[in-house]
């Protein structure tokens, strides 16, 4: 049996990025451990191979990330070379009126992206259409302030297609800011 600083260690050596940072992401989220705490450990336990790896993972580790997916999208923003985008970004409007917390924001390109868990749909006690229509109405505010909206899905994290799209509004839109 290790310890869970070295089992983080470990999965951060010996799985893919997209794995490792969301196991990362769900420690620090769930308060586990610390950020400091897991960087101090790998640094005081250096490993022969594959320490790029595991500096790669500490790097995109985030414990604001509050899923699986969200963790697997912002490694895509990595390696699909999309700047900009924070998790857990809270939009108001112009007088501060709070419109919405989105998954990912990038505030200077003013493009949105969220990820659509289909489960969150089905809760008990909630109505799939009501839920549905809140989140229309939600994303139609988010609009009107001038966000580029993009839903993401589970086939979206694992196909180029969306985050092609995604770094193309970046670039248009951070390419007209002074």
């Amino acid at each position: 049996m290790t310890s869970l600083l070295r089992t983080l260690s470990d999965i951060s050596r010996d799985y893919p990025l997209t794995f490792a940072v969301a196991v990362l992401d769900a420690a620090i989220h769930s308060s586990l451990v610390t950020w400091p705490q897991i960087r101090l450990y790998c640094e005081a336990h250096p490993v022969r191979t594959r320490q790029r790896q595991i500096d790669q993972a500490l790097a995109l580790a985030d414990g604001r990330r509050e899923s699986v997916a969200e963790s697997i999208c912002a490694v895509r923003f990595v390696e699909f070379a999309i700047p900009g985008f924070e998790p857990q970004v809270t939009i108001c409007d112009e007088s501060g009126k709070f419109v919405a917390r989105t998954d990912f924001a990038n505030k200077l390109a003013k493009v949105l992206a969220e990820f659509d868990g289909a489960g969150k749909y089905h809760l008990p006690g909630r109505d799939p259409r009501q839920e549905l229509e809140f989140e229309r109405r939600r994303e139609y505010k988010l609009r009107n302030l001038g966000y580029s909206v993009f839903r993401l899905r589970w086939q979206d994290l694992f196909s180029a297609d969306v985050f092609l799209r995604i770094k193309e509004r970046v670039t248009r839109a951070t390419a007209k800011t002074p």
